[in-house]
């Protein structure tokens, strides 16, 4: 069975993949080259249309963050909990169970707990801002003279 996959350009850099068969997209027969232009043509205008009519909807977001499982969601959702919040959640605690649980023996790294160490990184540090020659304005230093007669 043939599958015929495309792309549909949404927003810069930003794309969505199709895959369908012939017999989805309403086509004889993935030899005939004239009909899948035609069938992509048309999906492609009818996704744009419907992209537009979609990204022209207000949509509101709720601002709390998202909870870690479905199963933990569900539970919440059942006993009629808030979704929880930054504050409630120990993110660093967090962050070392998953980096245990899923790589084994890895630890955190400590050295950016350091105070001194996050000051010294090099992104922290002052760069020497004196003007280049080409910016001060000043006549070019003569190199050679060259006499062409």
């Amino acid at each position: 069975m043939a599958e015929i996959e495309f792309l549909l350009p949404t927003v810069q850099y930003g794309n969505v993949k199709v895959r369908a068969t012939p017999e989805e997209l309403g086509i004889d027969s993935a030899a005939d080259a004239a009909a899948i232009g035609t069938a992509y043509a048309v999906y492609l205008n009818a996704f744009q249309q419907g992209f537009k009519r979609g990204a022209a909807i207000d949509v509101d977001i709720d601002p709390t963050p998202a909870v870690a499982s479905p199963q933990a969601a569900t539970q919440r959702l059942d006993e009629n909990l808030k979704p929880r919040t930054v504050e409630d959640v120990d993110t660093e605690a967090e962050a070392k169970a998953i980096l245990e649980r899923e790589l084994g023996a890895t630890t955190a790294v400590e050295e950016y707990e350091n105070e001194a160490a996050i000051q010294a990184a090099p992104w922290n540090s002052t760069v020497d801002a004196s003007p280049k020659p080409w910016e001060t304005g000043s006549a070019p230093v003569k190199v050679a003279e060259i006499d062409w007669s």
